[in-house]
């Protein structure tokens, strides 16, 4: 949590992306934290462009990166949010969530998410 300029505490927010901010519900949340000066982040275990093009050259295969996280990107886009994506190349989320302080999760998977971030003392909220 931080304070803003006017005296008022903010979160930090992470938001899965598949199955969560891709619910029209949750994305319009997001926006209006947002616009409420939240800190919202897009926390998912896809792989990054660039972590996906390392994979491939330790594979020795070709690349294919047309179109590869064009809707994630899109919708960071629209949120204001596209240098706020945290990809964790399928590793669990409660390192990324400590990491970066986060105070509160949104995600849809609760075995692998949310649970282990409320039993290291975290909010993860399973949706």
């Amino acid at each position: 949590m931080f304070i803003d300029q006017n005296g008022n505490y903010k979160l930090k927010v992470a938001f899965d992306y598949d199955d969560t901010l891709t619910d029209e519900v949750l994305f319009l949340l997001a926006q209006r934290m947002i616009r409420k000066g939240h800190d919202v982040w897009i926390l998912t275990v896809r792989t990054s462009n660039e972590q996906y093009l390392e994979h491939c050259k330790r594979m020795n295969i070709e690349p294919k990166l047309e179109g590869r996280n064009a809707d994630l990107i899109a919708d960071a886009t629209t949120l204001g949010i596209a240098d706020k994506i945290i990809y964790t190349d399928s590793e669990d989320k409660l390192e990324f969530y400590q990491e970066h302080q986060f105070d509160m999760l949104f995600d849809d998977d609760a075995d692998w998410h949310t649970n282990p971030i409320c039993e290291a003392g975290g909010i993860g909220i399973h949706i």
